[in-house]
């Protein structure tokens, strides 16, 4: 079955919301399920034919496109700090101090057996992948999910210098080496110079996620912020499957993003991504066999922005990495 019909009949017979809009409130454009979103865009079909599966391969490729020129854009963001824009810069201390408070407490707290340092894990080196590098952005409610632009007044994308996460967080966390994940060259060539000496703790990949592949048993934690928004329903579950198989024993994928409380998705054509709410995130992750270890909502973040909740999941069955 469609990995899109099946998040909808998770999201319905929950009692969930399945209908969305597009994030320009100008053209007043919505759905009233996922599956008639992505019928619009040419993303799914209700009937299967070689010539449409040729059509939903092409608008894969283009919303990708789409999505990769955008970010590679200096104008839409700069690879440095000042491309933090729009009264958002200060929200990135805050993002960083909440994800380690998260992660503290479920070490501390909820799986005591995760390893963040060398030392937790008898001396061998842990190692942490953050996919996505070069992203931050905000969404902003009630307008765009991603705050590129409010109502009668455009501005450019709030963006930060790649590695943040690991500069801020995981590497602060005790975590030995660092991976990072990265499609955009311009923004993951500047991520040296940002880490400084710390680059030498980091192996770069400037790739999609969608083609990223974490070999078996790599990491202690895989960390995903503010990027899914840019996978395709079926390649996030499916990149969530590679996830699982790239955890050591005892490991964790963690998801934070943007999301929406009204609808089940906000569409932004601009650059080619989609805020989930909540039931849809959690759907996706149980089509990949996660389950969901710890979550909570990021807090100290201004009312006008898109809840953020972090969750922590693990491998459905206990055996599923060693």
């Amino acid at each position: 079955m469609d990995v899109t019909i099946q998040i909808q009949n998770i999201l319905s017979g929950a009692g969930n919301y399945i209908h969305g809009r597009d994030s320009d409130d100008d053209t007043g454009v919505t759905y009233a399920s996922i599956v008639e979103w992505k019928e619009d865009i040419g993303m799914t079909f209700s009937y299967g034919t070689c010539r449409n599966n040729q059509r939903q391969h092409a608008t894969r490729q283009q919303w990708y496109k789409t999505g990769y020129d955008y970010w590679e854009n200096e104008l839409n963001c700069p690879a440095t700090v000042d491309g933090v824009l729009g009264g958002f810069a200060i929200l990135s201390k805050r993002d960083l101090e909440g994800s380690s408070d998260f992660m503290r407490y479920l070490k501390s707290t909820i799986r005591p057996k995760l390893k963040l340092t060398q030392e937790d894990n008898d001396g061998i080196p842990t190692r942490a992948c953050e996919c996505g590098a070069g992203k931050l952005y905000f969404g902003v409610v009630p307008w765009d999910p991603i705050g590129h632009h409010l109502i009668n007044f455009r501005q450019p994308t709030t963006c930060d210098v790649p590695d943040r996460v690991t500069k801020g967080l995981l590497l602060p966390l005790g975590v030995t080496h660092c991976d990072l994940v990265e499609p955009s060259p311009r923004l993951i060539s500047s991520a040296p110079d940002y880490l400084g000496e710390k680059s030498a703790k980091c192996r770069y990949f400037c790739q999609g996620l969608q083609d990223f592949e974490p070999k078996e048993h790599t990491y202690d934690i895989i960390w995903i912020q503010w990027v899914i928004g840019y996978l395709t329903d079926d390649d996030l579950v499916d990149f969530l499957k590679r996830c699982a198989v790239g955890l050591r024993r005892g490991g964790v994928v963690v998801i934070k993003d943007n999301t929406c409380e009204q609808e089940a998705f906000i569409v932004d054509r601009d650059d080619a991504s989609s805020t989930r709410s909540l039931p849809y995130i959690l759907a996706i992750a149980e089509l990949a066999g996660l389950r969901v270890v710890y979550q909570r909502f990021q807090e100290d973040f201004p009312t006008n922005i898109f809840p953020v909740p972090i969750i922590a999941l693990e491998p459905r069955l206990s055996g599923d990495c060693s």
